[in-house]
């Protein structure tokens, strides 16, 4: 197997926010551009739920992108939670989410416009060693 390969078996993307299964255009979209580059990801619109799955999951690398109203709720419950690598975090208020986002050295980006935040975990992925 491929170090890439292993990688991408070991690792799990998940998109959190409230409209990640929504039927919404945009939602869509963004999730067909995700789907095609990344075969392990697992989107959540529930915050319990998706705690539930990270908490079960131990054996694996969590990726995390999330909108900022919920990584404000969810980052700091997770954050230490080993099998958590990286977060990326995607909000329309880049002042307010920074003063949460920078205690947390797993949050990897903070970014205002959702393509920016994708493109920028998707680079990180692909760096990955």
């Amino acid at each position: 197997m491929t170090a890439a390969k292993e990688r991408e078996y070991t690792s799990v993307y998940i998109w959190l926010d409230s409209n990640a299964n929504s039927n919404s255009q945009s939602a869509i979209k963004i999730k067909k551009k995700l789907i095609a580059k990344l075969e392990n990801l697992k989107t959540f619109s529930d915050i319990n739920e998706f705690e539930g799955f990270i908490e079960t999951h131990d054996d694996k690398n969590i990726l995390l992108i999330v909108s900022g109203s919920y990584g404000r709720q969810i980052v700091p419950q997770i954050h230490n939670l080993p099998q958590l690598f990286a977060v990326y975090v995607y909000c329309s208020d880049r002042v307010q989410n920074l003063e949460w986002a920078k205690q947390y050295t797993k949050v990897c980006s903070l970014q205002t416009n959702t393509l920016t935040c994708f493109t920028a975990f998707y680079c990180y992925i692909l760096q990955r060693p």
